[in-house]
């Protein structure tokens, strides 16, 4: 199967420190009208209006509305790797790093910008092509973020055993943001389910036994 996104035109690379900035105002704006609209509200003539700046403008570092969804989405993916970097630099041992890491994903799930932001990718993944091989690509990384720190706290499981086990913790931490979103209600009679998601999941990674058999 051919790659989607080969057939669209590649961004130009600002070269400059003034381009570079200009290329983050644009994903900047297009996040902000990607979050609050969706997909069908981030068109390029919306993105140049909401920057002050002229079509033609947007155009010259991302010459279609794909490649700026796909520098959008990057950006996001992106922006937790710092994080992750700092986690695994830590001086505790690596059952903490990974506990830090889960932590970390689940204050990011609580904030009300994260849900809007990833109910749209995940939207628009279940009918854009486009999008759904970007939120693939998306999601492997994350994966793979998960995966060092995975390897890490339980050295005895083989790769399929932590893929399978990041790919549990990312799925389930997200599926809490349906419950506990700063959006949403609180309930009373689930007070303490954070705590119960990082008991789980720590003992489902450090587990011996496979998860698969």
């Amino acid at each position: 199967m051919k790659n989607t996104l080969q057939r669209t035109t590649p961004k130009v690379e600002a070269k400059t420190a003034k381009g570079r900035a200009k290329v983050q105002e644009i994903i900047d704006v297009a996040r902000r009208l990607f979050i609050h609209g969706g997909y069908a509200e981030m068109t390029m003539r919306q993105v140049a209006e909401q920057a002050r700046i002229s079509l033609s403008n947007v155009q010259h570092y991302f010459p279609t509305r794909e490649n700026l969804l796909q520098a959008l989405l990057e950006s996001v993916m992106e922006g937790y790797d710092p994080t992750y970097r700092n986690i695994e630099t830590l001086d505790i041992p690596p059952r903490d790093r990974l506990e830090a890491a889960i932590r970390y994903l689940l204050a990011d799930t609580k904030k009300a910008e994260s849900e809007k932001l990833f109910v749209e990718i995940w939207s628009l993944a279940t009918r854009d092509p486009i999008g759904r091989e970007i939120f693939d690509r998306m999601y492997s990384h994350h994966r793979a973020n998960l995966a060092r720190l995975i390897t890490a706290a339980n050295p005895g499981l083989d790769d399929s055993e932590v893929q399978l086990r990041a790919a549990l913790v990312a799925m389930q931490i997200e599926g809490l943001m349906l419950l506990i979103s700063d959006n949403k209600p609180q309930h009373p009679e689930l007070a303490g389910l954070e705590e119960a998601c990082v008991k789980t999941l720590m003992n489902m990674v450090l587990a011996s036994e496979k998860v698969s058999s």
